[in-house]
């Protein structure tokens, strides 16, 4: 299995906004992904929010990194411009 974890700054909207538009919007693109596991967002606090990915393998994980990208890009710009602090790596301890 393979993470991806990637943080972003809010300049606008809420939290509660944010998680809103993800869960109707990306959440059903993503979990479609070949080789989807797992999606979750965080509210990692002051103004940053964290999304986990999990997908079964290398391929999919960093595809969905892109995927993440141009969606956030198109729907979200405002409320977190630029670009994500992004961590990947395959699991080495499983739960």
């Amino acid at each position: 299995m393979y993470v991806t974890i990637r943080s972003r700054r809010m300049t606008s909207g809420s939290v509660d906004e944010l998680m809103r538009k993800l869960d109707q919007g990306f959440m059903p693109l993503i979990s479609a992904a070949s080789g989807y596991v797992a999606y979750y967002v965080i509210d990692s606090g002051d103004g940053m929010v964290s999304a986990i990915s999990i997908f079964e393998d290398e391929a999919t994980a960093l595809a969905s990194n892109q995927l993440a990208e141009s969606w956030v890009r198109e729907n979200l710009g405002p409320m977190v411009p630029g670009l994500a602090e992004v961590i990947s790596g395959r699991v080495l301890v499983p739960s």
